[in-house]
């Protein structure tokens, strides 16, 4: 009963959520899926920036599984917490640092795991072990291998595990309403590593390691060069829009990004002075673009008038959705925003917050309208009206992006300075990107 009870709860959730997903991300970009899809058993690995939004992602995009997703044990501190973890089908590891329970229970929760994998069931594991908002890859933990070989091991190696790695990648970590990007590399099966585990289990487990770590990392963004995080954050940002231009034949914007800026960072860390310049340079625009407000996602370039004008009447267009929407979204808007993410400081925790508690308080606020105006007007009329709703929502989503589209132009337009410093600037990056 209780399984028949976890199935329903976890299907409605899992829609609910599925629809707060859609209200936080303009573009959900997905490659390489249908290619790791119908793998059963599977071991899904990937890169770990953002907290729980990491493994929802994945729950919204693999529509055709249920994976299960292990997560830090100090979540777990209380018995209705750790109840409703487990019908949305997360499963606590135990850390040292948590001072959560023993790394001793850890073998039961290996156990757990086999046993998933031997009914066809699919895992997600975040290696790095914790997450963090810059955009590389940190050191892999043993965790996945131990796992993965213990249960091939006491399947005789027949069990069929297949290994998914992909890679997650945010335009931005805590706000609304910019894209975000899953890519999946090719499976691979632990079976492969069958002779080597059977020589020599530790160097056949650090093999496996170091490939998943490969896999995953050319799937994202992964800065290599950590000692001048910073600097070439600042190039990724500032050369996005060529990305694809001078990098040719590539899946999506990540790899190209990806691609290109460890191509600049192999050039730059042979001339150490060319370097030095180069972020003399890069500060100075930087600070100019900062005192002139304009938006992360700005593009540096010279305005066109009539593209001007079209977003400026499509921003006036939808200027009226965007006033009803803030009016009628005000509670629920300030319950999130005011109550609980102005009291989180680690910003990586706010996107998540924001889906999670939309995921209730929208259709519970909804329906409530409804029931006053069905009450007071008619329910007919009640329910077109907050059918309406969500789709306001989504214009005034749409009016917000491309009104900081338009307050870019604008200042662009005034400040040309900046127009011609970002040339002379990508001019010079270029040099480095088609060496």
């Amino acid at each position: 009963m209780y399984t028949i009870a976890k199935y329903i709860i976890y299907s409605f959730l899992r829609k609910l959520m599925d629809a707060s997903l859609s209200f936080s991300y303009r573009n959900i970009i997905v490659t390489g899926y249908d290619k790791v899809k119908n793998r059963k058993p599977s071991l899904f690995v990937s890169n770990h920036q953002n907290t729980f939004m990491d493994g929802l992602v994945l729950i919204k995009v693999a529509k055709d599984i249920q994976p299960n997703i292990l997560v830090r044990a100090d979540i777990f501190k209380s018995k209705w917490a750790a109840i409703a973890l487990d019908v949305i089908r997360l499963i606590p590891i135990y850390r040292k640092k948590d001072n959560m329970g023993s790394v001793t229970q850890n073998n039961e929760i290996f156990k757990k795991c086999i046993h998933l994998f031997e009914k066809g069931e699919s895992l997600l594991i975040f290696p790095e072990g914790n997450h963090a908002i810059k955009r590389y890859l940190r050191p892999m933990q043993k965790g996945p291998a131990r796992i993965a070989f213990q249960a091939e091991e006491e399947n005789n190696f027949q069990l069929g595990l297949n290994v998914i790695p992909y890679g997650v990648h945010y335009e931005s970590h805590p706000e609304r309403w910019h894209d975000l990007h899953l890519h999946f590399g090719d499976a691979f099966q632990v079976q492969e590593y069958k002779n080597e585990f059977d020589e020599n289990p530790s160097k056949a487990q650090k093999q496996f390691t170091d490939r998943i770590s490969k896999e995953i990392s050319t799937e994202m963004l992964d800065i290599k060069w950590h000692s001048e995080y910073e600097f070439m954050e600042q190039v990724r940002t500032l050369l996005k829009p060529y990305a694809l231009k001078w990098i040719h034949n590539r899946k999506s914007i990540v790899h190209a990004e990806n691609e290109l800026i460890n191509k600049i960072t192999s050039n730059l860390q042979e001339d150490e002075e060319k370097t030095r310049l180069l972020k003399g340079k890069l500060q100075s625009y930087f600070e100019e673009v900062k005192k002139s407000k304009l938006s992360k996602d700005y593009t540096a370039r010279k305005q066109c008038v009539v593209s001007f004008i079209l977003k400026a009447m499509g921003v006036l267009i939808g200027s009226p959705f965007w006033l009803a929407a803030k009016v009628i979204n005000f509670i629920p808007e300030y319950i999130i925003e005011k109550k609980v993410i102005a009291g989180v400081k680690d910003i990586t925790w706010h996107i998540s917050l924001r889906s999670g508690i939309s995921l209730f308080i929208y259709p519970l606020y909804y329906f409530l309208i409804f029931i006053i105006l069905g009450i007071s007007f008619d329910w007919v009329i009640a329910g077109i009206v907050v059918f309406t709703f969500p789709l306001i929502s989504v214009v005034m989503y749409e009016t917000q992006y491309h009104f900081k589209k338009l307050k870019n132009a604008f200042i662009l337009f005034k400040n040309p300075k900046i127009v011609n410093q970002e040339k002379e600037l990508v001019t010079e990056f270029k040099t480095l990107a088609v060496k």
